[in-house]
Parts: structure tokens; C-alpha cells; sequence
């Protein structure tokens, strides 16, 4: 028998998987912890309903519940998932190496953050031999505004990516300023925040292009704020660049 005209059958799956994650799409796409009644009513089933299946999610490490209010968000393992998921991209893979090779030669903290479901995420760090005291480590969504990292997203990603979410971190600030500094980023090719997200540290954040030169991701150096230099001709500036434009030429990208 000829292969034309066969139908192909559609494969039979788990239903209660099926519901189980169509559950879970519906929680991560609020971005933030949400009560039952609110994720039930998105999910479109019953909260007696989702509450059996958030109850299997919950120990399996998908799903937390707050010991407050009763929230549920994202649990442990949903993120390991998704940050494996993140290291299969090249751009994980051919930066990791950078990441490592800027802390042996500058010997600062540094990291690596792409673009994830919730803003810019630290997907790779390697501490320097001088500790920097923050709470930022893999997994960590860092702030577009306020941070190194997150302003060279803003400024290199399409606002309609990003317009929002920056309005909603200016917080009623006028945007003219932020603006400024975002085109002094597209000149010099590197953003820097000198004791701004946290008082006792400065840092430095260069993009990184693939081939198309879509913006894929960010290199960024830390450290004290009485030592690290962000002049943006320093020898830290000059360092995270050369190495960013080398990773971005490993991406396929050409400079204009």
C-alpha cells in the first residue's frame, strides 16, 4: 500500500499531564504568585480542580505555595528546568567559557545573563577571589533599569519588548534622563552602575550579538565600589568589551 494518502494518527498522550502543565504554562505567563481562585479562573477549570493538581506540582517541586497568603508561583525545580533549558542556547555554551576567562584575567565576579521569562536572568557566574556581597546568583532576574545589566537590554532590545516593564520600574520618573543614558550606552557599547542597585558595589555590562545582530545576551564584571573602576576607558571597560566582541564574533556576528 502506498504511503500517499495515509493519515497519520495523532499519538495518544496523558491527560492529566496534559492538564498538569496546561496549569503550569498558566502560572508562569501571570509572572508573579497568584491565588487559587485567580489561576483556576485563567486556567479556565474549577479551583477544587486545580487545587488536587497544584497539590502533585507542589511536591514534585514545580509549584510553591507561600506560607502567608497562599500564593502559588513557581517552584525549584520549574526553574532548574528552565535554566537548563536556557544552557542549551549557544549563546550559553560560547559565553560560559568567556565568563570564566574575564575572572582569571581581571580576577572579578562575573557573570552571564540572557533574556528570560521574566527579564534579563543570570544563567552562569564565577566568583572572583575578592567575594562581592550580594544576593544575585544563577537564576536571578536582574532590574532593567537599575542595573548594569538590565540597561544594556533596554538598550538594545526593541522597546516593545521592554517599554513596559521600564515604565513600570521608572515608577513615574520622567524618562528623558534614562533615555540619555541609554544612547551614551549604544555609543560606548557598555553600561555601567556605580553603587546603584547595591551601595557597596559598582559594575560593568557589555551585549552580546549573534549573527543577525539580535542582542542575545550580556557580560557583566562586578565588584567593591571603592576599587573597581567603571571609567568607560578603564582597563575593566576595555577587558569585558574585548571580550564580549569576541564571544559575539563566535556568534557570527560583524560589526557595522
Amino acid at each position: 500500500m502506498s504511503d500517499i494518502g495515509k493519515r497519520t494518527k495523532p499519538q495518544i498522550g496523558i491527560q492529566s499531564v496534559d492538564v498538569g502543565m496546561h496549569l503550569l504554562k498558566t502560572l508562569m505567563e501571570f509572572g508573579r504568585p497568584v491565588m487559587l481562585k485567580e489561576l483556576a479562573a485563567a486556567a479556565g477549570m474549577p479551583p477544587a480542580k486545580a487545587h488536587r493538581y497544584l497539590v502533585s506540582l507542589g511536591r514534585s517541586g514545580m509549584v510553591t505555595q507561600s506560607e502567608s497568603g497562599g500564593r502559588y508561583g513557581l517552584g525549584e525545580f520549574a526553574l532548574n528546568i528552565g535554566l537548563s533549558a536556557l544552557s542549551q542556547l549557544n549563546v550559553v555554551r560560547i559565553a560560559s567559557e568567556a565568563v570564566s576567562e574575564l575572572r582569571d584575567r581581571t580576577d572579578q565576579t562575573c557573570f552571564l545573563a540572557v533574556w528570560g521569562s521574566h527579564g534579563p536572568t543570570i544563567v552562569r557566574w564565577s566568583e572572583g577571589s575578592r567575594p562581592v556581597p550580594t544576593t544575585a546568583r544563577v537564576g536571578y532576574v536582574l532590574s532593567l533599569v537599575s542595573s548594569a545589566t538590565g540597561r544594556i537590554f533596554s538598550t538594545f532590545l526593541p522597546r516593545e519588548r521592554t517599554g513596559e516593564e521600564i515604565k513600570r520600574q521608572l515608577d513615574g520618573r520622567p524618562s528623558g534622563s534614562f533615555d540619555k543614558m541609554l544612547n551614551d550606552i549604544r555609543i560606548h557599547r557598555i553600561a555601567r552602575t556605580e553603587g546603584e542597585e547595591q551601595a557597596t558595589i559598582n559594575a560593568l555590562s557589555a551585549p552580546l550579538f549573534d549573527h543577525s545582530g539580535e542582542l542575545v545576551g550580556a557580560l557583566t564584571m562586578l565588584g567593591p565600589a571603592r576599587t573597581f573602576d567603571i571609567s568607560w576607558d578603564g582597563a575593566l571597560a576595555r577587558d569585558l568589551i574585548a571580550m564580549a566582541e569576541q564571544v559575539s564574533r563566535r556568534l557570527g556576528h560583524t560589526r557595522t
